[in-house]
């Protein structure tokens, strides 16, 4: 066995007999609450809801209008997804959407989507968005980029009608620091996102060597959806502006920064002139991973100064929501904290959230 994947092997070895951390209350920068409780917010039509689903997936409404990020439900095992590195460690185990569990932690308000983000395409944010869009949030359009619709169009009920519903976005449509990105509307007028080009940080790094988890494209549409955690391909990741809308001026009334995966900056830093025209008013920031890229999440926060933080994609996403929630192997939680005290002034408040926990925000004004 080559040297490197030796060394590969042993980490992933390492990992699965590290023991578990049980996390039985959200973490949070201090006393005070996140937002604003129900009582206090004030006038209800002037609040945006957000509820995090667990992993990377969030609901987010404003007057009843609902957008979510690629929400995800099943989790299976680690041995049913774990890389195909050797003989020793073949994975070929078919995985599909557990639609039980999706049944009983999507919130029914989910039903009322009009948009469904997807930053990449592996399976832990896009395998149970086709029976979501097919069977609850029936009205929405899936947003990615090119490889995410290609995928998807291997759903036969998404591929009818030409697969309307399935946009693909191109990386010339996407922000950066230096170019801005196309604004996508969703067809209630009560949102608008920006995708930005961003990255993937390594699955794993141990001492020289690094290994990102079924990185390619998927370069056209599939006859069927993928069989194995493998066959999710990464595709061509992106983080999202994301803007709640007023229903008088339809200007922007919050400002959403989200991302799915930690990115080697400036990757995943919105355009300059964005930030000049609005700040972020909430970040929503992906901790798996992290701390296998430099200065992250440190250099991003201190480009987008955002009043609020949420660290979403911390748990252990190889087990049932329903059970006793883990720490994920792949969170440094103590050099993700570190980053934050660095980057963020003592002002913003952060927190570290249970799925299935809502948090409630003001609208702001620039």
């Amino acid at each position: 066995m080559r040297r490197p994947i030796r060394r590969l092997v042993v980490l992933l070895l390492l990992l699965g007999c590290r023991p578990p951390i049980t996390i039985s209350k959200q973490i949070q920068s201090g006393p005070r609450t996140v937002g604003c409780e129900p009582a206090d917010c004030g006038d209800p039509d002037r609040v945006v809801a957000i509820t995090f689903l667990g992993v990377a997936g969030l609901l987010i409404e404003h007057q009843g209008h609902v957008l979510l990020t690629a929400p995800f439900f099943s989790n299976p095992s680690f041995g049913q997804v774990r890389p195909r590195i050797t003989r020793l460690l073949r994975s070929t185990p078919r995985i599909s959407a557990d639609t039980n569990a999706i049944e009983r932690l999507l919130p029914r308000a989910a039903d009322r989507a009009i948009a469904i983000l997807v930053g990449h395409g592996h399976y832990d944010h896009l395998m149970d968005v086709p029976y979501i869009a097919t069977h609850r949030a029936t009205s929405a359009k899936i947003y990615g980029g090119p490889s995410v619709r290609h995928m998807l169009m291997g759903d036969s009920t998404l591929r009818s009608n030409g697969g309307a519903r399935l946009i693909a976005i191109s990386m010339a449509a996407a922000g950066s620091p230096k170019r801005g990105g196309v604004w996508n509307y969703t067809a209630d007028s009560a949102y608008r996102f920006m995708a930005v080009v961003a990255g993937h940080a390594p699955t794993y790094r141990a001492w020289k060597q690094v290994y990102t988890y079924t990185i390619g494209t998927v370069d056209s549409d599939l006859d069927s959806l993928p069989h194995t955690a493998a066959e999710w391909k990464l595709g061509e990741p992106y983080a999202y502006i994301i803007d709640v809308l007023s229903a008088v001026s339809r200007g922007p009334v919050f400002r959403i920064y989200f991302q799915d995966a930690p990115s080697e900056p400036p990757l995943g830093f919105p355009p300059t002139a964005l930030l000049a025209e609005r700040p972020i008013d909430l970040a929503v920031l992906c901790a798996a991973t992290s701390s296998n890229v430099s200065n992250t999440p440190d250099s991003l926060l201190t480009i987008l100064k955002p009043l609020h933080v949420i660290v979403g994609h911390w748990e252990d996403f190889f087990r049932s929501q329903t059970l006793p929630i883990h720490l994920s192997p792949g969170t440094d939680l103590e050099a993700f904290r570190k980053s934050l005290r660095t980057a963020l002034l003592p002002s913003t408040d952060w927190v570290m959230p249970l799925p299935q926990t809502t948090f409630r925000f003001r609208e702001t004004r620039p």
